[in-house]
């Protein structure tokens, strides 16, 4: 992991100034967390994963539902206003309830300046036109997709993890 990742940590949004709609949804995260654990996962799965993992410092276990991408049949995980990242750093396996089934597996923080981690945003931000326009600035053309510029700017304050399922 590259020390342009690390730095990162101080570019996060704090609570108070995320917006309403993003606040929102993370109050209705239990809901969420219920729905995508049951026989009714199907009408959010396509789009959110659960995420279970133990908290660096804490010891404690924490459990997310977080949205995702999928890439050439890998998971990516962005963000810029959370800082559950922190805790995947150390590569320690994550449980997910991925499409309504457990699966284990290995968080990469990548390394923003990469090829990989650019694509990975393009795919998220393509996939989330609206979480590119509240968090990330991104403004997206007529075919959905995001202006290139805005994305090389964006991934550069931005956080892109890499799921590899076991």
């Amino acid at each position: 992991m590259s020390q342009s990742t690390l730095s990162l940590s101080a570019g996060a949004v704090n609570a108070e100034s995320l917006p309403v709609a993003i606040r929102v949804l993370r109050r209705l995260n239990p809901a969420i967390a219920w729905i995508l654990r049951s026989p009714l996962h199907g009408v959010m799965s396509r789009n959110l994963l659960l995420m279970t993992y133990v908290g660096a410092k804490s010891g404690v276990t924490r459990t997310l539902p977080l949205s995702y991408v999928e890439v050439g049949g890998r998971i990516y995980l962005c963000t810029r206003s959370s800082a559950w990242w922190r805790n995947l750093r150390s590569g320690r396996p994550v449980d997910l309830r991925f499409r309504g089934r457990r699966v284990a597996a290995t968080p990469v923080v990548l390394d923003v300046a990469t090829p990989e981690a650019l694509d990975a945003f393009r795919a998220f931000l393509t996939a989330n036109p609206k979480t590119g326009e509240i968090l990330y600035q991104v403004r997206s053309g007529r075919d959905r997709r995001p202006e290139d510029a805005d994305l090389r700017r964006e991934v550069l304050r931005s956080i892109v993890v890499r799921l590899d399922v076991a």
